[in-house]
This record gives C-alpha cells, sequence and structure tokens, in this order.
C-alpha cells in the first residue's frame, strides 16, 4: 500500500512540474517563436495561399452547352436528331483585366502578412519591455524593502529601549508593510504580461524573459520619417487603391461582347437528287456545320452601375491610405518627440540625479542613526532618493516603448 501510495505521489509530483515548466527565452527568440506559432500570421498566411489559387480562375469560361434533339423538324423522317455544341467565350481582354486584379490581390495580401507581422513584432516587444521594466521595479521595491526592514528594526530598538515613540515604531511597521503590498501589485503585473507573452507566442507553456539590466541597454534609434510610406500596412492599404482601378478595368471590360463558337450534327432521311438521279438519304447521312457569334449586351445599366460602385470603391481605399498615412505620421512625430524628450532626462540622470541619490540614501540612514535628523526627515529623504531611482526606471521604459513604436512606424 505505501509502494503504491509514492508511485501515485511521484507521478502527482512529475506531473505538477511539468505543468509548471517555464520557457525562458531572449528577445529574438520570442519574436521568432510568435512569428512561428502566431494564429494571425497562419491566418495571414493561408489568405495570401487563397489570393494565389484565385489568380487560377482568372481563365474560367462558362460551361459548355451541348443539346440534342429529336422529332420530325428537317425531312419526312419521324425521329430526326440534332446535336449541337456550343461554347460562350468573354472578350480576351477580360482575362487579361481578371489576371491583372488577381496579381494585385496577391500583393496585397503579400503587403497584408508583412503587416500582420510587423504588428506582432511590436507587441512581442512592447511586452518583452514591458517584462523588463517591472522586474527592474521589483529589484527597486526588494532594495527598498531591505531599507525599510532596517529601519523598522531599528524603530523597533529604539522603542523597546525607550528612545524613540510608538508613532515611530508604527510608522517603520507601516512602511514595511506598504512595500510588501507594492511588491505583491508589481507580481501581478508581471504575471499579467507574462500571460501576454505567452497568448502572443501561442505558447502551450509559461514563458517568461531573461532577465536582463533595463538600464544598460536604453534604445536608441536615428529615424527618417521619409520612410513611413513603406510600411507593409500602408502598402496594403495603397494596393487596395491599386485593386480598386484594377476592378474598375475589369467590370469595362465585361460590356465587351462575348464571342460564341459552336458545331452541329443533323440527320437528314429521305428522297434526293442532287442532278445525278434521284436516291434516298438514310439515317446515317448528316449535316454538319460551325457556329459563330457574339452575344452583345442590349441592357448596359447593370454593368455601368458596377463600373461605379467600383470607382466608388477605388476612391474610399484611397481615403483609407490618406487618412491612416496622417495617422502614422502623427504618430511618428509625436513618438519622435517624447524620444527626444526621454533622452534628455536620461541624461540628466545619469549625470546628476542617481548618483546623488544613492549618497542621500546612505548619508541620511547615518544621520538617522546618530539622530541628526528625525524619523520623519529620513523617511522624507531616503523616500525622494527612492522616488529618483523609480523615476529613472520609468524614463527609460518610456524611452523604450518611444523607440520601439518609432521603429514600428519605420518598419525597422
Amino acid at each position: 500500500m505505501k509502494k503504491l501510495l509514492g508511485i501515485f505521489l511521484f507521478i502527482g509530483l512529475h506531473l505538477f512540474g511539468q505543468n509548471n515548466t517555464i520557457k525562458k527565452m531572449n528577445l529574438q527568440e520570442c519574436v521568432d517563436f510568435a512569428i512561428k506559432n502566431n494564429e494571425n500570421i497562419k491566418t495571414a498566411n493561408l489568405d495570401v495561399a487563397y489570393q494565389k489559387q484565385f489568380k487560377k480562375a482568372g481563365t474560367e469560361i462558362p460551361k459548355t452547352n451541348v443539346l440534342f434533339a429529336q422529332g420530325q423538324f428537317n425531312s419526312v423522317y419521324k425521329y430526326d436528331n440534332c446535336v449541337t455544341v456550343s461554347q460562350q467565350i468573354p472578350f480576351p481582354t477580360v482575362f487579361t483585366a481578371h489576371n491583372a486584379l488577381a496579381k494585385a490581390y496577391i500583393k496585397g495580401s503579400e503587403y497584408k502578412l508583412a503587416a500582420t507581422q510587423a504588428d506582432l513584432i511590436y507587441q512581442v516587444k512592447s511586452t518583452y519591455y514591458s517584462l523588463l521594466y517591472y522586474y527592474a521595479i521589483e529589484r527597486l521595491l526588494e532594495k527598498e524593502d531591505s531599507i525599510y526592514q532596517s529601519f523598522a528594526k531599528s524603530g523597533q530598538l529604539k522603542y523597546e529601549t525607550g528612545t524613540a515613540s510608538l508613532l515611530e515604531k508604527t510608522t517603520a511597521e507601516t512602511k514595511v508593510m506598504e512595500i510588501k503590498n507594492q511588491l505583491l501589485e508589481n507580481e501581478e503585473d508581471i504575471n499579467a504580461f507574462q500571460i501576454q507573452l505567452q497568448t502572443l507566442l501561442n505558447s502551450d507553456v509559461e514563458v517568461d524573459i531573461e532577465n536582463e539590466d533595463l538600464t544598460k541597454n536604453a534604445l536608441n534609434i536615428s529615424a527618417d520619417s521619409n520612410n513611413i510610406s513603406a510600411h507593409p500596412y500602408l502598402l496594403y492599404l495603397d494596393q487596395q487603391v491599386v485593386a480598386g482601378r484594377k476592378n474598375k478595368t475589369l467590370e469595362v471590360n465585361k460590356i465587351l461582347p462575348d464571342l460564341q463558337v459552336g458545331y452541329w450534327n443533323l440527320s437528314i432521311y429521305g428522297p434526293a437528287d442532287i442532278g445525278n438521279g434521284p436516291y434516298t438519304l438514310s439515317t446515317k447521312n448528316r449535316l454538319t456545320g460551325l457556329l459563330l457569334g457574339v452575344n452583345i449586351p442590349l441592357w448596359f445599366y447593370p454593368q455601368s452601375a458596377k463600373i461605379k460602385a467600383a470607382d466608388i470603391t477605388t476612391q474610399v481605399a484611397q481615403s483609407n491610405y490618406n487618412y491612416n498615412k496622417t495617422v502614422f505620421e502623427g504618430q511618428f512625430k509625436q513618438s519622435y518627440t517624447l524620444y527626444l524628450k526621454y533622452q534628455n532626462s536620461i541624461s540628466f540622470y545619469k549625470k546628476s540625479a542617481l548618483v546623488k541619490s544613492q549618497v542621500i540614501i546612505e548619508q541620511a540612514l547615518k544621520s538617522y542613526e546618530t539622530k541628526e535628523i528625525s524619523y520623519v526627515d529620513y523617511l522624507t529623504v531616503v523616500s525622494n532618493a527612492l522616488d529618483i531611482e523609480s523615476n529613472y526606471l520609468n524614463v527609460i521604459f518610456q524611452n523604450n516603448l518611444a523607440v520601439l513604436k518609432i521603429e514600428y512606424l519605420l518598419s525597422k
């Protein structure tokens, strides 16, 4: 019984370990994994395949018409028969126009795939750097926790020896609990972005990032707004305009008459005389001929409406392109302005504020322990110094988000 229980315990622990496996990846691994497994990418690839198959339908012609007739219609014989085979063929320029439209659709689906990939990469990178930021905040909070734990112990000791008030002791303990709560909240933020990253990667197992130092790799970029029009989403929208024009050309060509070709084979029975004397035609004797003609549309209004509708669709696509290009240009200007702002802030923190904040924390503790400052002054000074470090991390994070946005808009 004990042996059986041990086996079940081993299996349970083994399964538990499997279910809690976490796959750690760096940024490039995350991007590659997402492109390979994300369902949106798979859908976009299928759309490209669909459009390529649609192109093959450009040579489609109506079904061949085969007609068999029997009765007394060509002689005294009651069982005359006739077989007629005819085929309607669109005007040749229709095939050319359809092929051009299909090529435009294929190109558009390829741009859409590229745009989907660009969106996915941007989301993965943003999530990755968000996790880097919250891990950096976690380390800072742990540092704060260590500082305030020391403060709490000192306050407890002073209270027990009668050199500190209950207020000082309670304040120290409250500060420790506050940091503990912030750590818990930050842990939930980390969990939320881990779930988001796992969703983007479409991974069966939990994923996490390689815990790098956020402050060592603040992103930089040399930007050129002239490249915004090369973004795959704008190229896709522009291709919609091209496709609209091609569709209009196709509808115009459909006004042209269809061609009609055919063949008929007719039985003939009874007496005949072509100058060499009378003779009798049997059912084996037949007449044959070819049919050539055109199908001319008599009612142009429906097709004219389709042409106008195609023209309106093109105008809508052009307007949509113009609007999104304006939005992209505005987002670029905004992101680049923020980038310059954050670059200045990063330079300020590195050259001055960060160095001084560490000195402030060390000197404040010494002054508090030697009773040169009160616990209120100590908390105020240390909180301000730690706020500097927290603000520095936030500036780097916001800078990184601005750079990621700029790289996305410039297709980098």
